[in-house]
């Protein structure tokens, strides 16, 4: 048996192969997409947010403010660098854990403002102050959030893309939430926090659902 039928393919291939752009390491790409999104939101807050609102929101709270959007931010941080770094091979699972502990974080000092409102209002801090247009706020800002993010992940054409789907969408989600708070005119009651979360898992669950489309492994 010849081994010239396999040389003969090698060739044909060899042939026909174009030149191949590689990609950019994986946290560069993610922090060019993290900069421009910085500079999106940094123009949004800049046009249409109330920056005395939002002191008067959380006024005597301000340490606990600083930290849950500290928290929040983090969490879109990490899972956005986290996806892109998953996407490629020998890519550190650490992130999954590294991006949950800030989501951990963002929940429990979310929480903890809440609950302080109970204190503070009585009866009062179980009513929801915001409603449903929280809901898609967050839902609309993480699809037009995710939807480039997602493109780009798929360019590296990750071989597991469940773990890159669900850092995206979280990114995506925890981000769209950080936008929320300089548009968001109440204190977030125990009900509107359900409301956020429920919004954060309907982003996530998006992403999961499309990763075979929008992920395609190698």
């Amino acid at each position: 048996m010849t081994s010239r039928p396999t040389e003969a393919l090698i060739e044909s291939l060899a042939a026909e192969a174009g030149p191949v752009r590689p990609l950019a390491a994986p946290l560069a790409r993610a922090t060019r997409l993290l900069l421009a999104l910085s500079l999106l939101f940094a123009g949004l807050i800049a046009t249409f947010g109330d920056p005395d609102a939002l002191a008067a929101r959380f006024a005597e709270r301000e340490l606990l403010m600083a930290a849950e959007t500290a928290a929040m931010l983090a969490t879109g941080v990490l899972a956005v660098l986290g996806a892109f770094a998953l996407a490629v091979p020998g890519g550190s699972r650490k992130w999954l854990a590294a991006a949950g502990a800030a989501a951990l974080t963002w929940l429990l000092l979310s929480s903890t403002g809440c609950f302080a409102l109970v204190a503070d209002r009585g009866a009062d801090g179980w009513k929801m102050d915001g409603h449903a247009d929280c809901l898609l706020f967050i839902v609309t800002a993480g699809a037009v959030i995710g939807a480039p993010l997602l493109w780009l992940l798929s360019r590296a054409r990750p071989i597991d893309p469940a773990p890159v789907a669900l850092l995206g969408g979280l990114g995506a989600a925890a981000l769209s939430a950080f936008l929320l708070i300089f548009f968001h005119p109440f204190a977030v009651t125990v009900p509107d926090l359900g409301l956020h979360l429920a919004a954060v898992l309907i982003v996530i669950t998006a992403a999961a659902l499309l990763r075979r489309r929008a992920l395609r492994p190698a």
